[in-house]
């Protein structure tokens, strides 16, 4: 069956969904573009699939044929470009000039078209140079357009997803889509400070140094963008004056029966929220998981791993190096875990709609922890602690300890500081044994009996 572009909703309906060409980036002002087809019929939703496939390369085509100047720009300029610096060896001893300064642009371009079309002579002289002008230089956007797709087979979704959700944060501080070599080294110092005064941790602002750092050294050595690296030189430097840290609480069974009714699936499921599924069954994991909301919702669904008829869940990376670790997946929650990964399809997303959320994963996840808050806040705050979803990892903690879990095992099942680096993902399962025979039974703790 032929399912490029089409996507079955849960109603039934059909829906086109494609990532958007890098040349329409600017029609659609999105990174996909997506319909309902209003059809359950497969046969029509192919009919019109194809009819919607048809306009996008016609728009394609008539960006191709020069209708933007940008684009008629690159066009010419990218094999031009990399001809010349292939050909560099051919530079004669002495000469001053390199041998395709001697061709005839009249006769190099093919398209009579083109021949007087003053981007393709910017482009024929940037070639020979290497400096695009200004009006022709790409935006952050683009550019990081142009890195995702490039970085498709070699990076994880997940780490092209982040770049995405930096590079949109970077826009929005900016103002607008400025180019690359306009941002300078202050700018990108006050962006590292805005978000460290906005609460985000010094680990957290230290992917986004990195990951735009990474994007400018990329755009600089293929020549997609002029200057410097801004990124190079800039300081995570978190205030000393530390704020207090939150702490959470477990909930009462009271609480737990709210959240639980709050969070039924035909109470979520509305048009005008679109992660109703991942909201019902997030607190319904959680618990007997014992993961941070982020290991859990923006995993994928390799991470779910069969051994010997036992399912494990491996966290592979994490707010700390002691964060990766593997987790037994209890028989209690087996059954929801499998429903889970079935919905997911073809998607490698164990919730597709948060890995593949316009916004981004974690976006799309902090709308869910938001989204959470609304439910607990009228749980009220005990000595301090006060409830969220961080507080399944409580429940967790506390049902290891009701089973008679030791200490320094519950440590490695919950991703804290552990007592010896010597178990990680690189011994994988050789623990194994140890961890499931308290992790099996988990339910029958007296703090997850409601939730079992």
């Amino acid at each position: 069956m032929d399912k490029k572009y089409l996507k079955r909703q849960d109603s039934g309906l059909w829906l086109y969904r494609r990532k958007t060409p890098v040349l329409l980036k600017d029609k659609y002002k999105s990174s996909y573009i997506q319909h309902s087809l209003n059809t359950h019929s497969y046969h029509e939703a192919i009919l019109k699939r194809n009819a919607i496939n048809a306009e996008i390369d016609m728009q394609l085509e008539h960006v191709k044929r020069g209708d933007s100047d940008k684009a008629k720009f690159f066009h010419y300029y990218t094999p031009w470009r990399k001809e010349r610096v292939e050909r560099e060896g051919e530079k004669v001893e002495g000469a001053d000039h390199h041998p395709m300064e001697e061709a005839d642009l009249e006769v190099v371009i093919e398209n009579p078209e083109d021949k007087a079309n003053p981007a393709v002579q910017a482009a024929w002289k940037a070639a020979m140079s290497g400096d695009i002008p200004s009006e022709f230089q790409p935006t952050i956007k683009e550019v990081a357009e142009e890195w995702s797709q490039w970085a498709e087979d070699k990076k994880n979704a997940k780490y092209v997803s982040a770049m995405a959700t930096y590079v949109k944060a970077l826009v929005v501080f900016l103002g607008r889509d400025e180019l690359p070599a306009n941002v300078s080294s202050g700018q990108a110092q006050m962006f590292i400070d805005g978000l460290l005064s906005s609460g985000k941790s010094a680990n957290t602002v230290t992917h986004y140094k990195s990951k735009l750092q990474e994007l400018w050294r990329w755009a600089l050595s293929r020549e997609k963008a002029q200057g410097g690296n801004p990124w190079l030189n800039c300081k995570v430097e978190a205030s000393k004056k530390k704020s207090k840290p939150e702490h959470y609480r477990n909930f009462t069974d009271e609480e737990l029966a709210h959240v639980l009714a709050e969070t039924d699936f035909k109470k979520l499921n509305t048009s005008t929220w679109a992660y109703p599924y991942a909201l019902h069954m997030l607190p319904r994991l959680l618990p007997f998981l014992g993961t941070r909301l982020s290991e859990l919702a923006l995993a994928q669904k390799e991470q779910f791993v069969d051994v010997d008829g036992r399912l494990f869940f491996e966290v592979r990376e994490g707010k700390t190096v002691n964060a990766q670790r593997i987790v037994p997946v209890t028989p209690a929650i087996k059954p929801l875990v499998l429903q889970v990964l079935d919905r997911a399809g073809d998607s490698p997303w164990l919730f597709p709609e948060i890995g593949e959320a316009v916004i981004g994963a974690e976006g799309a996840a902090n709308s869910i922890s938001s989204k959470f808050g609304k439910i607990t806040k009228g749980f009220a705050k005990v000595e301090g602690y006060k409830t969220g979803l961080h507080s399944f990892r409580g429940h967790f903690a506390t049902g290891l300890e009701q089973v008679g879990c030791p200490e320094d095992i519950a440590t490695k099942l919950a991703g804290h500081k552990q007592l010896s680096l010597t178990y990680n993902l690189y011994s994988k399962y050789k623990n194994k044994d140890e961890l499931w025979q308290y992790i099996e039974r988990i339910h029958e703790a007296d703090c997850l009996k409601s939730l079992a």
